[in-house]
Order: structure tokens, then sequence, then C-alpha cells
């Protein structure tokens, strides 16, 4: 486990998840950071890096299959240049080599894509230890979806019903093919600019975001636009941006379809809306900094992923009894 943002303030819902992810066969490493707290962090800038450069030093072998985060919140990118490029590489190559997957989202996305700028290594938009292992009762889509990711070569999500976002004078060219990556929208436009952000050509952009006006998301979504990176991008596939009744604090009709049909018609690239991962209760854990094919499908679209890291080749998968989660 790694904490590398804000503390695990429900010490019974950590307890929780320790449990679960341990009964169902995982060993867990690093444990001591869910009690650790410094200001709104999990501990220090020092200690939090620790949790980071105390993998450098293993030997591959000896590195986690599942690298998980604690929780979201702030603080991942305080520590991104405390390694240098070197370092960088050298870690996420030895993560590549044991086929570590790299899973969280929220704030832990800057992590994920500092890792994939420096060495490409693939990352996993989903579950995280407090969020998700620690509920009294677990989302059983969100822990059946986990469970597939770990054990599938293939994963295929459906998304029966959306709202595309095009330009209707083109033909959408079917299937969109590309390396899906992304991740918090927040930390995504914090990062134009510096060396932690990827450069991802012909791909296809997921973004997610939670608690912002509509005019915010949008004011985030230009500085991808004006930086070129939506540019480089075949298409935007946006997951669930939970608005908790948020409305433009000066015009309640300026909602978030008034800032996906600017941004469409900005970059005239089509999007699509309502994938299942986000700031809620059930989310579809996902792989990134992967090729994907992106199906329109009737009324809908699919997203089919043949290429990811999982646990079946792992000497110790015959040990998971994986069905113990939803206990």
């Amino acid at each position: 486990m790694v904490a590398p943002s804000g503390f695990g303030s429900d010490e019974q819902r950590n307890l929780l998840a320790i449990h679960r992810l341990t009964q169902a066969g995982f060993y867990i490493d690093n444990p001591e950071v869910i009690s650790r707290r410094y200001l709104r962090f999990a501990g220090s800038d020092s200690e939090r890096l620790g949790d980071i450069t105390a993998l450098l030093n293993r030997p591959v072998h000896e590195l986690p299959k599942i690298l998980l985060g604690v929780r979201g919140g702030y603080g991942a990118m305080r520590l991104l240049n405390k390694l240098s490029d070197h370092q960088w590489r050298t870690l996420t190559q030895k993560l590549k080599d044991r086929g570590t997957l790299l899973m969280g989202f929220s704030d832990f996305t800057a992590l994920q894509l500092a890792m994939y700028a420096k060495g490409h290594l693939p990352y996993v938009a989903g579950a995280m230890l407090s969020s998700d292992f620690g509920k009294t009762e677990v989302n059983t889509d969100t822990i059946q979806s986990f469970i597939n990711l770990c054990t599938q070569n293939q994963l295929r999500i459906q998304v029966p019903e959306t709202q595309l976002y095009r330009d209707t004078a083109r033909p959408l060219a079917k299937p969109i093919k590309g390396i899906l990556w992304g991740g918090n929208l927040s930390v995504l436009s914090a990062m134009v600019g510096t060396p932690y952000m990827p450069t991802v050509d012909n791909g296809i952009l997921f973004l997610e975001d939670t608690g912002e006006q509509p005019y915010r998301i949008e004011r985030m979504l230009q500085t991808l636009v004006l930086s070129g990176i939506v540019a480089k991008q075949q298409a935007i596939v946006l997951g669930k941006f939970n608005f908790s009744g948020i409305s433009d604090a000066y015009n309640g009709d300026y909602t978030f379809d008034s800032v996906i049909r600017t941004i469409q018609q900005a970059t005239g690239r089509p999007i699509y809306t309502d994938f299942p991962f986000g700031h809620v209760a059930r989310r579809i854990n996902f792989p990134l900094g992967v090729p994907v094919t992106l199906d329109n499908v009737g009324s809908g679209y699919q997203v089919t992923f043949n290429q990811f890291y999982h646990l079946k080749t792992d000497a110790n998968f015959s040990n998971l009894d994986l069905t113990k989660l939803f206990v």
C-alpha cells in the first residue's frame, strides 16, 4: 500500500479493508501507512516519498503485484520532483518487469501519470483501500470488476446508452483504436507543462472529476485544449462527474451539457459520456495507458481491452479466494 496524498481518516474502514484483502489471500505490505498523519497528509513528504523509494531497493521478484493507493485528497504532486529522472525510469521499468497493477484514482492520478510519462507503466483507474474495500457493504459491481481485472485476459466495458457529442457532418471512424489514458481532470490540468505529463499521440483521453462548478470544469478542459493535448487525441471519454446538486453560481442554465458542447465544437473531437468510473459509489475498474478499441454499439458504445497486467500468471494466484472480498 502507498499513501502519497491524504491521510486515512476512518481507521475502522481501513482495518476492515485490510481484513477483507487478507481473508482473500493477499499479503498486505506497508500497513503502517494507514495510521500516519502530518497536517492533511498521510505523513510528511519524506515519509510518503519513502513508500515509493523503498521499492527502488527491492529486486523485481519482491515487488508487489498490486501497488494500491489508500485514498485521494491532495499531496502526490509534492513528491514528483523529489525523485530524479533516472530514479523514475528505473522504478517504472522494475514495476513493468513485475507486471505491477498501479491502482487508484483521484489525486493518485499524479503518481500514475508520472510513471506513465517516465516509463510507460500502464495503470489502473480502480478501487482504493478506504473508499472501496473498506465499505461496510462493498459495491458488488466494483468488487466484481476488480476480480475481472485481476483474472481475465480481456475486458469489455459497455455503456448501453449515452449522449455522444460530435460533428454530425463528419462520419465517425469505427472502430477507434488507440491508447486510453488520463484520469482525474483536476490533476491532469494541474500537470500540464510539467515533465510528469505524458505525451500520447492518437490517443483516447479519459477524464473524471467531482465537486466542481461547470465553469471550473470548462476552464480545466480549456487548459488541455490550449496546451495542444486534445488536438493529439482521437476522442474524449468522460466518466462520472459527481456534481451533488452543484450548479453555476451565476447562471443555472450554464450546465455540464453546455461545457461539453463548447469543448466539442472547439476541438472537433467526438466526446463520449457516462463511462462508469468516477467519484461515485459504483466504479468499474479498468486499465489505462493500454491500447483499446472503442466501438459505437446501438445508442451506446463499448471499450475493449486486450493488453493489460493481471494476477493469473503470478505464482501465488492459486492462494487467492477473491469471493471473500464480498464478505
